[in-house]
């Protein structure tokens, strides 16, 4: 299986949790970890999974995340399994919003298949990651390649 993990980050804390979400998926098959604005508009045929992140800001979305949506190829994106990840502030989701919402949707919106559920990964208001995250982040990433590529029993 190989993945795309493409991330926005402000405060470095996205970056940490796109990271360690690549290096899960890393021993599913090759994956590439890859900031958005360097991330190509045309997703491979090769690529089985694409995966996208960044911060909730203003409950949902930063610009950054709306321009690579913006500019991601629809067609390169139909069928293809998908996930989306946020980094948030710990408040319930009803008030903090989430950007993984906004993502999960646009990528439905092109056709990609998405699997649920998102992850919200928390940071406290400095911000950093609370402790156990990543470990959370990992694991959410281990069900998502068990969910595109199903280890045979």
């Amino acid at each position: 299986m190989k993945s795309l993990v493409v991330y926005v980050t402000h405060k470095g804390n996205t970056r940490i949790v796109a990271d360690a979400i690549g290096e899960v998926l890393g021993k599913h098959g090759p994956a590439e970890v890859i900031p958005a604005d360097e991330a190509p508009p045309v997703i491979g045929p090769d690529v089985d999974l694409l995966v996208v992140g960044g911060p909730t800001e203003g409950h949902g979305m930063t610009p950054e995340q709306r321009a690579y949506l913006d500019r991601l190829e629809a067609p390169t994106v139909r069928g293809r399994a998908a996930a989306a990840f946020d980094t948030r502030i710990n408040w319930p989701r009803l008030l903090s919003g989430s950007a993984a919402d906004g993502i999960a949707k646009r990528l439905r919106e092109m056709g990609a298949r998405v699997i649920e559920p998102v992850g919200s990964f928390i940071v406290n208001a400095e911000p950093t990651l609370l402790t156990g995250e990543l470990e959370r982040a990992r694991e959410w990433a281990t069900d998502v390649a068990v969910e595109v590529a199903p280890v045979p029993v």
